[in-house]
């Protein structure tokens, strides 16, 4: 390994160790319910979910129920992502005019983006619409990377509570998660690469003549990308 290599090895580790104390509290204490310095602005729409979506938040689940929470959550959100996909065309935000996506590419992204292994058999630029990058798969970012972390809490919580006989509420443990840790890190990531020059628009692809031969065109792709990007690498779904 070269000298940069190490020198970024162990800056990464440095930063690692600071870090694993104050996040992990962070984390104990989003997850468990407790109080954290984001609830004066949080807390509210928490509630709202709940009222909205008829969640009792006090419910206690046991394995079984937690399980069918979760799959049905994963069904119905893949199967909401392949229809997009399929009626793109027809669907707001398609600056390019993209055609619907085929089915089999549909549903192996659908289904790919749900289980959080994001295979991606297609040329993002030129197959989705900017409503399918953010209704479909940025949500999807979010979705997969939340339940990935409450499944690993609910085998916590099932080995720690040997007689109680529930593991929490899949659904308070999903919006506690995506409310607390995934949004507010992609907020403050998204604003980084934006900073940095990375595209976050809805307008259509710019169409640029290069020095070199200016009677010729390159498209340059525009869009969401930002956003997407920084949930894709917060969520481990690249």
């Amino acid at each position: 390994m070269t000298a940069n290599g190490w020198l970024q090895f162990a800056i990464f580790s440095i930063v690692l160790l600071l870090t694993v104390k104050p996040v992990g509290i962070y984390l104990t204490r989003v997850l468990e319910g407790e109080g954290t310095w984001l609830d004066p602005l949080l807390r509210p729409f928490e509630r709202l979910i709940y009222k909205l979506g008829g969640v009792n938040a006090e419910h206690q689940m046991n394995w079984r129920e937690y399980a069918f929470a979760m799959l049905g959550f994963s069904a119905v959100s893949m199967l909401v992502t392949y229809a997009i996909e399929r009626l793109q065309f027809y669907l707001p935000w398609n600056p390019q005019h993209l055609a619907n996506v085929g089915p089999d590419l549909a549903w192996n992204t659908a289904a790919s983006f749900t289980t959080n292994t994001n295979w991606q058999f297609y040329t993002p630029e030129t197959t989705m619409s900017y409503l399918t990058e953010m209704a479909g798969l940025a949500t999807h970012n979010f979705f997969s990377a939340a339940v990935g972390i409450v499944v690993a809490l609910a085998l916590v919580r099932g080995i720690k509570r040997t007689t109680s006989g529930t593991i929490g509420n899949f659904w308070v443990d999903t919006t506690r998660t995506m409310l607390y840790i995934l949004l507010p890190g992609s907020l403050i990531y998204a604003l980084l690469l934006v900073a940095q020059g990375v595209p976050q628009n809805l307008h259509a692809y710019t169409v640029a003549h290069p020095l070199e031969q200016p009677s010729q065109t390159q498209t340059i792709g525009q869009g969401p990308v930002a956003s997407q990007e920084a949930i894709k690498m917060l969520g481990t779904n690249d």
